[in-house]
């Protein structure tokens, strides 16, 4: 029973970095516009990752500043969603390893 939560938080940890992933590559496209929110799919796309990750990356805004423009809330929910996948799961699907 563990187990298997373990492993549907781990898949569902690895569907958030996917999805944080995507919403940054489409940022970057969108800024130096490569492609336009003009375009109905784009922007129900990129619309609704806003609106699904704004409230995941909302504490980690309020502990890092801005700076010069440059969100780094993805970057530390990939690197806690890393942290979580790997160590903190690890030890309670194996704990007799640790």
């Amino acid at each position: 029973m563990v187990t298997m939560l373990i492993g549907i938080a781990n898949i569902l940890l690895s569907v958030l970095g996917t999805l944080v992933l995507i919403h940054v590559v489409l940022s970057l496209l969108i800024n130096f516009n490569v492609v336009n929110l003009h375009n109905e799919l784009v922007r129900g796309i990129y619309t609704g990752l806003e609106a699904l990750l704004n409230p995941i990356y909302r504490p980690f805004r309020k502990i890092v500043p801005n700076m010069g423009g440059i969100d780094w809330a993805p970057f530390l929910l990939l690197i806690t969603i890393q942290i979580l996948q790997g160590p903190v799961l690890g030890f309670f699907a194996y704990p007799t390893l640790y």
